[in-house]
């Protein structure tokens, strides 16, 4: 395919920019936003009770908007996506948007001041749920390409980014990573630490990005590790450890003989304290201990198909040749 060709199929894509612009201007507020959103004060407002703080819109606005103007350069070069990199990996990574947004901005956030069992299921959203969708969704390549060719060429060259990456890459084996988040988990649900971060909005902020970020090391050593049977097989480790450890801390909220966290609003939602806390108990031990099962499945069956029998790996799309090429 020539040039010339190329240049005529990307005048078929949309004006990105101009198109999403509008859209990412409408998310931002009039006016300040709290952490926690606006709390509802019973059922009769939830619905009235939308987030839009800048700290959350802004970031998945511009991550977004750089995704997508990558994602349409990577086209516009090669006349197609690469092979590991197409529109499987760019609906991943708008479903992990999207999930970020429910977590954050939908009257969830609102919901998860008074109610313990909220509070849950939009940590299940921040740990199990949008991490693996944008892990998946290789967002690295696309933000890549959106960088102008001196910045690509300098980060391919740049000795202390290939340092940084060379001390962080030991955190991100399934087995560290793992242990990493495990140590996060247990940490902000002690009692104490998790109704200080619930009545402080920067440590609900602290709380929520090291979950996320934590999570999404996980789910990297997870992932990235099914290509090789040495790699599964330290996955499933750390997917069984952190299913057991998961199903151990639930237990300890189902199980408890008196609320263990301070919930002074229940009662507005027809639960005492108790009752929500086992009620956040029985969510996070199915819906949060499934998805671990599920990943550790598939480590498993990638450990007992044959040799013979393993689909070959499709070509990856390697960073450090993306950095050294110019659209």
């Amino acid at each position: 395919m020539r040039l010339g060709s190329r240049e005529t199929s990307c005048r078929k894509w949309p004006n990105t920019a101009s198109s999403l612009l509008p859209a990412a201007a409408a998310l931002l507020p009039g006016g300040p936003a709290l952490a926690h959103g606006t709390a509802p004060h019973g059922p009769g407002d939830l619905w009235h009770s939308w987030s839009a703080d800048p700290l959350v819109t802004i970031p998945l606005a511009a991550s977004s908007l750089v995704f997508v103007l990558g994602a349409r350069r990577l086209r516009c070069r090669f006349g197609r996506f690469l092979p590991g990199f197409g529109s499987a990996q760019i609906l991943c990574f708008a479903a992990g948007i999207f999930v970020l947004a429910v977590a954050l901005l939908s009257p969830l956030e609102g919901l998860s001041k008074p109610l313990l069992s909220a509070h849950m299921v939009q940590h299940i959203l921040l740990i199990a749920v949008a991490p693996p969708l944008l892990v998946l969704g290789k967002p690295e390549v696309p933000w890549l390409w959106a960088l102008p060719v001196p910045w690509r060429r300098g980060l391919a060259r740049s000795g202390p980014m290939r340092s940084v990456l060379s001390v962080l890459a030991p955190c991100a084996r399934p087995i560290p990573a793992a242990t990493i988040h495990m140590a996060t988990l247990w940490i902000w649900h002690s009692p104490a630490l998790f109704d200080a971060a619930v009545a402080s909005d920067r440590l609900h902020w602290l709380e929520h990005l090291l979950f996320f970020v934590t999570a999404l090391l996980f789910w990297r050593g997870i992932i990235k590790a099914r290509s090789g049977r040495q790699g599964a097989a330290a996955a499933l480790i750390a997917c069984f450890v952190t299913l057991l450890q998961s199903g151990l801390l639930s237990a300890l909220l189902s199980f408890a003989r008196e609320a263990l966290y301070h919930a002074p609003d229940t009662a507005a939602w027809g639960l005492s304290a108790l009752e929500d806390q086992q009620l956040a108990g029985a969510i996070m031990s199915l819906p949060m201990c499934g998805i671990y099962l599920m990943a550790g499945l598939v480590m498993a069956l990638r450990l007992v198909t044959a040799p013979g029998r393993e689909r070959r790996p499709r070509p990856p799309v390697a960073p450090s040749n993306l950095l050294k090429q110019s659209p």
